[in-house]
């Protein structure tokens, strides 16, 4: 695999460094099984490598919005587009993992999951919490349901605003907002509920309805990006080393609401949103990140590329199998550190087959001329 000219190197480090922190967090599980403050801090990490991927997609398809929006009238036709193009990125590998998760599950358990049928429809974790099968899956429903709302929400805007920067950019915020209130609902709900950060984690972090914003945030920085290039240029040093500072103050926050007994307003509803805006804050500078040295420019282009296999198959399928083949509890350091290379092993190669054979043939397809039409 070649690397191409066009790639943006600060965008595969950002997404490299995500599938990364993901890998990482359960790898670590490994050698760390009880409730303690180190498996909080790795679960911690691994979800900031989810949260990276919610901004960096942001980013991504908002910048695909606006060149769409800058060509011309924007139509149901170019939300078709927009769908079918997303949808063969995404949707062909994940319904192949879902089916050999389902087809695994079911010989282990002799029984199917619960709520099987909401799975091929990203319905599970809409407005409750993730079931135990395929816990992965929680993530790609909330950038599925970003992707059909965002267009859809910029047309009628654009139906009635009529102006493609006004456009955009209103109807980000007015998303920003609702998914902001949706949070503020939830804290109100279980206002007189005993503080539980395992409740929190499952209820409102993994839950559709509360964290479409995430996806949003990255569209914000995606218009400066495309309006205001020279801004977020000059700027890009001031938004990282600022982005620092809140990131840190808001993780302490976080530290110090997490041990109180009464719902936290700041954990329903601030902690998440400030820790994508922080995200965002880094993105421009990633963005223009030159570096010079090919051969690990190379090896961050493939991690990028294979992130989204890594992502579907490294937990409940090869973490989950090695598991049932050969179970962790009981065993040695040096057992445990040959387990975590063999899973980490198992999963890159797994990943990079299924990329080259499965995934990548299938994403092309959308330049098929039939799908053009």
């Amino acid at each position: 695999m070649e690397y191409k000219a066009t790639r943006i190197f600060g965008l595969d480090l950002m997404r490299a460094i995500a599938i990364i922190m993901v890998l990482f967090s359960h790898a670590s599980s490994v050698f760390f099984q009880c409730d303690s403050i180190i498996t909080n801090v790795l679960e911690l990490i691994g979800m900031h490598g989810v949260e990276v991927f919610f901004v960096l997609s942001g980013f991504l398809i908002g910048n695909i919005l606006l060149k769409t929006l800058s060509k011309g009238n924007f139509s149901v036709k170019d939300v078709f587009s927009f769908w079918i193009r997303r949808w063969f990125r995404t949707l062909p590998l994940y319904f192949l993992i879902l089916l050999v998760n389902i087809i695994l599950f079911y010989y282990i358990h002799n029984a199917f999951p619960e709520k099987l049928w909401q799975f091929p429809v990203f319905l599970q974790n809409i407005f409750s919490d993730h079931p135990l099968f395929f816990p992965e899956a929680w993530s790609l429903s909330v950038e599925e349901f970003a992707y059909v709302l965002s267009p859809i929400v910029m047309l009628v805007f654009y139906i009635v605003l009529r102006s493609k920067q006004r456009v955009f950019l209103v109807s980000t915020l007015f998303l920003v907002v609702i998914f902001v209130l949706t949070k503020v609902v939830f804290y109100i709900k279980n206002i007189d509920e005993l503080l539980s950060i395992v409740y929190w984690d499952n209820s409102l972090k993994e839950v559709v309805v509360y964290r479409l914003d995430a996806i949003y945030y990255g569209f914000i920085i995606a218009y400066l990006h495309f309006y205001h290039t020279n801004w977020l240029k000059c700027n890009r040093y001031r938004l990282f080393f600022s982005g620092c500072i809140l990131f840190l103050l808001n993780h302490a926050i976080f530290m110090m609401n997490s041990t109180q007994v009464e719902q936290s307003f700041y954990l329903d509803v601030l902690f998440l949103p400030i820790n994508s805006i922080t995200i965002c804050m880094f993105l421009p500078f990633l963005y223009y990140l030159k570096y010079s040295f090919r051969l690990i420019k190379k090896g961050i282009y493939k991690i990028s590329v294979y992130s989204y296999s890594i992502y579907l198959l490294h937990y409940t399928l090869v973490l989950g199998l090695l598991n049932a083949i050969y179970p962790i509890t009981g065993l040695s350091l040096l057992q445990k550190i040959v387990y975590a290379a063999v899973y980490i092993g198992v999963t890159v190669i797994l990943s990079c087959i299924v990329y080259h054979f499965f995934e990548k043939p299938m994403t092309n397809l959308r330049d098929h001329k039939f799908f053009k039409r």
